[in-house]
């Protein structure tokens, strides 16, 4: 399975190796865990060959959120020091937010995926369609509400999620491949500035590395290239 090797993160990284043996960890779907993958976990079917698909199409299975207790902003900003424990540091979002959140993301990560040069994205079901189901799972903030005598407020993270990306053949139906991966719409370095820009901004910027992960490794899947 040469094709496992789109999933490692660079070329100085190992190669994923699908696990095998009594000891290799299995899904009740039957696929099996990939270790060494630039993702959080990867879990593929043995045997399997997807190169030669160029059609790729899109399908949002759905967001949950985390269930947090609702907080005004006097005593949200009184527990979220920079001291505190990171589960303290969540806060609940309202509909008009989940609605924001979910249309800068989805946008950024549309965009990154629907520029590829090897695939083609399309609208319908077809035998010659690979289908990608996305879903975002425990989605939370860490963006406090600010009350108007606190203009200013700084944090590490705007928050976190976790995508799920299950790989599958859109008339067939049977599961190629699932990638887990968890990751925070942060900077590197630094504490930023909680506006609805800067809040924006960095929503999309994980929403583009989102898609630019799902691009490069569906490109190298559908090639069998795994230097892309």
């Amino acid at each position: 399975m040469l094709w496992l090797g789109a999933l490692a993160g660079c070329a100085t990284t190992p190669t994923p190796e699908l696990q095998s043996g009594e000891g290799a960890e299995t899904t009740f779907d039957g696929l099996v865990r990939v270790d060494d993958t630039i993702m959080d976990s990867v879990w593929a079917r043995p045997g399997i060959d997807i190169t030669g698909y160029r059609k790729v199409l899109f399908v949002p299975v759905g967001i949950s959120y985390r269930d947090v207790e609702p907080s005004d902003a006097t005593t949200a900003l009184r527990r979220t020091p920079r001291t505190r424990a990171p589960e303290l540091r969540e806060f609940q979002l309202d509909e008009e937010t989940k609605a924001y959140f979910e249309a800068e993301i989805g946008k950024a990560f549309a965009e990154e995926v629907s520029g590829s040069t090897v695939y083609q994205v399309v609208d319908e079901p077809a035998p010659d369609v690979l289908q990608i189901g996305v879903a975002l799972l425990d989605v939370v903030s860490r963006v406090p509400p600010q009350a108007a005598s606190q203009p200013r407020v700084f944090i590490e993270s705007v928050g976190e999620a976790t995508l799920v990306l299950e790989v599958r053949g859109s008339m067939s139906n049977t599961v190629y491949l699932r990638a887990v991966d968890r990751r925070a719409a942060q900077q590197q370095s630094d504490m930023i500035e909680s506006n609805r820009v800067s809040n924006a901004a960095e929503i999309r910027r994980l929403g583009r590395r989102w898609g630019t992960l799902a691009r490069n490794g569906l490109e190298a899947l559908l090639t069998g290239d795994d230097t892309r």
